[in-house]
């Protein structure tokens, strides 16, 4: 089985690469809606991040406030740092688990959909990693189109991630989406002929 390690940034297009592995019938294990699971009304993590961070981050419903969250660790590195620590050991294990569910089903191919695959080793978990690239000046103007904030907000948000020029250097594939939806999907369905050869291959390994 070939466990590929699926990244990106902010506006760059993963998920659209997410959904056309799904539409093959891939096995995808999404880092995003493992932590939405985690952090369900109720959880420990719930609890455990209303201790660190102050009631204020639960809503009156039970919910996590993610914005308010968001604007906390937004600001304070440290903070941040908290959070990730606090939460990025669970999601792995979570996505380990995952393969080999999936590898006792006998699947060809997983797709770990981890956005910080590399800022959180995550890409550890994976035989190789997929990059989803975007120039950065398109990737500005494509968030400030996206969520309707300014230039200066747009570039603070991109700025608090790794670039995309340094996971694209880091990345064993990149899919470059600076041009149509139509370009994209044909440098994917080129790269998903290659994964799936590899993972053919090394199922035979």
């Amino acid at each position: 089985m070939l466990v590929v390690g699926l990244t990106g940034g902010i506006s760059s297009g993963k998920s659209t690469v997410t959904s056309w592995f799904l539409e093959k019938g891939i096995v995808v294990l999404d880092a995003d809606r493992i932590v939405r699971q985690l952090q369900k009304p109720g959880s420990q993590l719930l609890y455990d991040l209303a201790h660190e961070f102050g009631s204020s981050v639960i809503k009156e419903n039970g919910e996590l406030a993610r914005d308010v969250l968001g604007s906390i660790i937004f600001h304070d590195e440290s903070a941040k740092y908290k959070l990730n620590e606090m939460i990025h050991p669970l999601v792995k294990q979570k996505l380990v688990e995952g393969i080999e569910v999936a590898k006792r089903n006998g699947e060809q191919l997983v797709v770990l959909d981890v956005p910080l695959l590399f800022e959180s080793d995550f890409e550890s978990l994976a035989d190789c990693t997929l990059v989803v690239y975007v120039p950065r000046d398109i990737q500005v103007k494509r968030l400030m189109k996206r969520d309707g904030i300014d230039e200066d907000y747009a570039l603070a948000k991109i700025n608090s991630q790794m670039s995309l020029e340094q996971k694209r250097d880091r990345a064993d594939y990149v899919l470059t989406n600076e041009r149509s939806m139509s370009e994209l999907r044909t440098q994917f369905e080129e790269m998903f002929e290659m994964l799936w050869e590899k993972a053919c291959q090394t199922s035979l390994d």
